[in-house]
């Protein structure tokens, strides 16, 4: 864990001060401002290569699919090239994110979404409402591929005799004939790898020689809420606007692109509105166990002041977790519990949070 900043200063922090100058990457509308430092879970020494099963696959193809993706996604599907991947979601028309993604396309006529298992089926149920009319395929491509999260230092020299080359920043991926490598976050030590299914024993084993198995997707996780990028589970979708998961900052918004279902509440969000519910970073101290969709509270006070979009324990210490919450609530403090609460504290994210 990082030292921890004083609430008052980092709250002081994102009032007034602009995103960090680190490498950034347009993805649609918005700038994603990314920091390349080090993981702290993942020392120089160790590199984890560990199975993502809370992920999966959905591929959309046919002469459609473009066009298809674009019209239901909050991104800009035709925007992407070649080797770069995209950050989306699925909205209801009342604005709630139904689905959060990853997206790149493999040809002109076939994208793979990777979203989160639990949300996938009734991901796929809602786009077929909609797919009647269009020349689209949708189908889980799971079975097709194996899906592994890799970490540690110095992971081209460790990938290099596997992938022609490196994705080098945030959403760019390169490929060989039998896998997909992805970086999604900032974090420079965590790179997606996606196996095709036939190939992913032979590759397996040979990685198995330059990094330890890790089972528990916590470490993994736990890098990827340092990032600021929640992840939406069958706990929490439909429940939240994009802004308050912070999605408008990091790109899973584009607001130049023309309607998706719930466009007109998340625009009119950005150009009238405010968000007055942002996502924080926050930790709790070891022996609790927060989940998804959890309420947290100010002390005293039966109604909730926040919600649990994601939690993971990289350690047998502190547990990290992803809050959605009011800029009024982190001042007075939030707590597990409305009477005897465990209190969280509140740590930095690598990009500036404006409340409104």
């Amino acid at each position: 864990m990082g030292t921890q900043t004083s609430k008052a200063a980092i709250i002081a922090r994102r009032r007034h001060a602009r995103p960090s100058r680190g490498p950034s990457t347009q993805t649609g509308g918005a700038k994603h401002t990314v920091t390349d430092q080090h993981s702290p879970d993942c020392p120089q020494s160790k590199r984890l290569l560990t199975p993502l099963a809370s992920e999966a696959l959905l591929e959309v193809s046919g002469p459609d699919a473009v066009s298809f993706l674009h019209n239901q996604a909050s991104c800009d599907i035709r925007q992407l090239a070649s080797d770069a991947a995209c950050y989306g979601t699925f909205c209801n028309p009342q604005g709630r994110v139904l689905a959060d993604f990853v997206a790149l396309a493999t040809a002109p006529d076939t994208l793979l979404l990777r979203l989160r298992a639990e949300i996938l089926e009734r991901t796929l149920d809602n786009l077929r409402r909609f797919a009647v009319f269009s020349k689209v395929q949708l189908r889980n491509a799971s079975e097709d591929w194996q899906l592994l999260g890799i970490q540690g230092r110095e992971l081209a020299s460790a990938l290099g005799a596997r992938l022609p080359a490196f994705p080098a920043a945030p959403l760019i991926w390169t490929h060989s004939a039998d896998a997909i490598a992805l970086r999604t976050t900032g974090d420079p030590d965590a790179v997606e790898l996606w196996v095709r299914s036939a190939a992913a024993s032979e590759l397996l084993s040979a990685l198995k020689a330059q990094f330890a198995l890790q089972a528990d997707e916590s470490a993994w996780q736990a890098a990827t809420l340092r990032q600021g990028v929640a992840r939406l589970s069958a706990a929490t979708s439909g429940e939240f606007l994009p802004q308050q998961l912070n999605y408008d900052l990091i790109g899973h918004i584009n607001f130049r692109k023309g309607c998706y279902p719930g466009q007109e509440v998340i625009a009119r969000m950005h150009y009238k509105g405010k968000a007055k519910r942002r996502m924080l970073l926050m930790t709790a101290p070891a022996g609790t166990a927060l989940r998804a969709g959890d309420a947290l509270y100010r002390a005293g006070q039966a109604q909730p002041a926040g919600t649990v979009i994601n939690a993971a324990r990289p350690d047998s210490g502190a547990q990290l977790v992803l809050v959605s919450t009011t800029e009024t609530a982190v001042e007075d403090g939030l707590l597990t519990a409305a009477e005897k609460g465990t209190a969280l504290a509140l740590l930095p994210l690598p990009y500036a949070v404006p409340f409104g």
